[in-house]
């Protein structure tokens, strides 16, 4: 048999389908990190003239706009507050995060059961071909014809 007839062939779909829900699954995890820190920024009163908080708070408000308006912020200390919006967000991302890694998983389980019938085929063609049978050979002077 060649290499190309012991190669495994998974279907493309599920490849791109599996390499799609890894990126969405890391996107969903940056945003809720993203979140996390915006969260702790604000409560501790981080300066939002520099640089790292303005990225902070600019990103997170890309993964916090479905959701802004829904909770009041709560204020901490005297200039802190605590976005109750941005805690809300990090819990819905977590459910969607967790629904992308039951994708993977259960693209992944295709792609094992596409590669399980693919060396099941191979070994039904294998099983398949016919066996030439083995001459008997005889020697001569062989000490078993011999009584």
């Amino acid at each position: 048999m060649s290499d190309k007839d012991n190669a495994m062939t998974v279907p493309s779909y599920l490849k791109v389908g599996k390499i799609i829900g890894y990126a969405m699954y890391v996107w969903v995890l940056y945003g809720i990190i993203v979140l996390g820190l915006s969260v702790f920024l604000q409560a501790f009163s981080a300066n939002p003239d520099t640089p790292f908080v303005k990225f902070i708070y600019n990103t997170s408000s890309t993964f916090l706009e479905p959701f802004r308006g829904i909770f009041p912020s709560k204020p901490v200390n005297q200039t802190g507050y605590i976005d109750v919006a941005a805690i809300f967000a990090m819990i819905i991302y977590g459910f969607v995060a967790w629904g992308f890694s039951a994708l993977i998983d259960y693209v992944q389980i295709k792609i094992d059961a596409a590669k399980r019938a693919a060396a099941l085929e191979q070994l039904r063609k294998v099983a398949a071909k016919p066996v030439k049978p083995v001459a008997a050979s005889t020697t001569r002077g062989s000490s078993s014809n011999v009584l």
